[in-house]
């Protein structure tokens, strides 16, 4: 398939809005009406409300007010307007705040295929709730030749690709981490600004529905960054991490046909990897026509303080122990 053009306008004003249609199977129209109060009156109801607010606000100077880029944050809050603008001020302050992390993701970098073609992150298929299931073998991460920024701009391409999918936005994902093989250099090169900045992507910025997060093998040397790492999260998301201490705890949670052959299955996961290249090359314009979208930074910096986020340290400690004795 050829790479989709990024034809959408980034004018808050467009003459002009493409109708809408909702295309997806029907389990995914009664997800969005059990879980997110989607229909279509409510849908084009809050869409309108959040192109107005958008062409007002004056501290937006260009942004996407196509319907598919509106929804991932209409979805993500229930179709709250408020707080989908909201989400959607905060994740375009987190993409201007850190550039080099989230700006500029492009699956033709030399960089990008290297950490791609490790596999540290494989998209497994869909499973019967509707989910996006994703499947991270951390080792795969380099401890060595790629820094934390670099391993945070690839999952980063991962997120604003699967964003661009509808199903994605209504479905969520469900995730299995498999720590096995981790050394102390896959750990050891992550400061606490790093930490701190993929965890505010991926807690608060990104409007991503997480379903349950399943992590195996956790090494007793990863204790400290974990325990950094998830003390930037929100409550939320933590409430959703499990820990086990072998991998053979985790095989429950995929799903037969979704299963990887290393678990059992018959997943071949270098077959799942090419699917997911498929995906970044098909969405790539799409994904770096983002950056055309611009804010006053200024304003927004000193308004959400990014910096001056603490870390919940008492919280992710209790977690932390209570996942290390799962």
């Amino acid at each position: 398939m050829a790479p989709i053009l990024a034809s959408y306008s980034v004018d808050k004003c467009p003459k002009v809005y493409e109708e809408y249609k909702f295309t997806l199977p029907d389990l995914y129209r009664e997800l969005a009406k059990e879980e997110l109060r989607e229909d279509e009156v409510v849908r084009e109801k809050a869409l309108a409300e959040m192109r107005h607010w958008i062409a007002e606000n004056p501290y937006i100077f260009k942004c996407r007010t196509d319907a598919k880029f509106l929804l991932r944050f209409l979805r993500f809050r229930q179709f709250s307007v408020p707080l989908a603008c909201e989400a959607l001020e905060r994740y375009l302050t987190v993409r201007e705040l850190y550039p080099s992390w989230f700006k500029n993701l492009d699956c033709s970098e030399p960089v990008m295929k290297e950490i791609f073609h490790n596999g540290p992150f494989i998209l497994l298929g869909w499973d019967t709730a509707g989910r996006m299931v994703g499947f991270s073998r951390f080792a795969r991460f380099d401890g060595q030749s790629h820094s934390p920024y670099q391993d945070g701009r690839f999952m980063a391409l991962v997120m604003e690709t699967m964003l661009e999918s509808e199903e994605f936005q209504i479905g969520g994902c469900h995730v299995l981490i498999d720590f096995l093989d981790s050394t102390v250099r896959n750990f050891e090169k992550w400061s606490t600004t790093d930490l701190k900045i993929m965890m505010e992507a991926y807690s608060h910025s990104y409007p991503v529905r997480y379903g349950d997060i399943h992590a195996a093998a956790l090494p007793k040397f990863a204790a400290p960054v974990i325990d950094t790492f998830l003390s930037f999260a929100n409550p939320k998301m933590r409430e959703k991490i499990n820990c086990y201490s072998s991998t053979e705890e985790i095989e429950k949670y995929f799903e037969t046909p979704l299963k990887p052959a290393l678990y059992g299955g018959t997943v071949d996961l270098e077959e799942a990897n090419r699917d997911l290249w498929k995906r970044f090359e098909e969405q790539r314009e799409v994904v770096l026509g983002l950056d055309r979208m611009e804010i006053d930074l200024d304003y927004y910096a000193s308004r959400w303080n990014f910096e001056g986020n603490t870390p919940d340290e008492i919280a992710a400690g209790a977690m932390f122990n209570r996942l290390n004795m799962a």
